[in-house]
């Protein structure tokens, strides 16, 4: 593989924004860029010092198709709008994956590049999993009615709760409780507890990626209709509190989550696949958050 060219630094602020902006072309073509992006200028507007944070693109050339990749701890996501695939692999191959990565949100049209890419730097890959994209317009997010059952109240998730959601969270992985702890410090989320006890039953966060996730209902609490209450209540929240569209991803096999965002009015993105997988440190073990911080 030729390795002309380098990884350099997107560093200022202002070029992130612009970068973000280029990800409004053709929308909603583009959004999961555009949030990802969005998502950590928020994080950084709270926190200028984030750590293990880098935004990256090839030879500095972010403006020609908006090609960036975003390394969180061992978080990848990449991206670029042309969808073309030589540069954005020349750029994945640059980067240094002997410590692994959680590679999130691989629209199907570099699915194949990132496959060819494990193969030629044997990389070993662990938990493939295709999901499809359901959007719902910021409009009809905030008309929604909510309704909370009887017996329950609603309110944000406590970091206390954080345990209790990775444990539960089927994408869970060494590390992600931290990741969802700063979920819940950072962005939108709603839990629904019950009245009498106080229990935390049913919650939503919102990802990194814009989608929704970690839609949960404790195993007590089940088919009682409260998954469906909390995503109608995130939903509006995210429409009313950033005014932006609701994106989730659903497992390909999960019908019942299909229904779901159905009944809410979510419309399925025809032909939107997206892919994420584990790619397992070079020495043997799984990935790790660096030094728990």
């Amino acid at each position: 593989m030729a390795t002309e060219g380098r990884l350099t630094k997107i560093t200022d602020t202002r070029n992130l924004r612009d970068l973000q902006s280029l990800y409004l072309k053709d929308w909603p073509r583009h959004c999961v860029g555009y949030y990802w992006l969005d998502n950590y200028l928020r994080w950084l507007a709270k926190d200028p010092y984030l750590k293990h944070l880098r935004f990256l693109t090839l030879d500095n050339d972010w403006q020609s198709d908006g090609l960036f990749l975003v390394l969180h701890r061992y978080q990848l996501f990449f991206s670029n709008l042309s969808r073309q695939e030589s540069h954005l692999k020349l750029a994945l191959s640059l980067l240094d994956w002997s410590e692994g990565f959680k590679v999130s949100a691989i629209h199907e049209m570099h699915h194949r590049i990132y496959k060819e890419l494990v193969a030629e730097l044997s990389l070993t890959m662990d938990r493939e999993m295709n999901t499809i994209m359901y959007i719902l317009s910021c409009e009809k997010a905030q008309k929604l009615i909510i309704e909370c059952p009887k017996g329950y109240f609603m309110d944000k998730v406590r970091l206390e709760h954080a345990e209790l959601i990775n444990n539960l969270w089927s994408a869970r992985h060494p590390g992600s409780l931290k990741l969802i702890e700063m979920l819940i410090e950072n962005n939108n989320n709603i839990g629904l507890y019950e009245e009498e006890t106080g229990l935390l039953c049913s919650w939503c966060l919102r990802l990194q990626s814009g989608f929704l996730g970690a839609l949960e209902v404790i195993p007590t609490h089940q088919r009682r209709g409260l998954g469906l209450v909390v995503a109608a209540a995130i939903s509006k929240a995210i429409a009313t509190d950033l005014q932006q569209d609701v994106t989730a991803l659903v497992n390909m096999n999960n019908a019942a989550a299909c229904r779901l965002f159905e009944k809410l009015g979510f419309q399925l993105m025809s032909g939107e696949h997206y892919y994420w997988s584990m790619i397992r440190p070079k020495g043997g073990g799984q990935i790790s958050w660096p030094n728990n911080e």
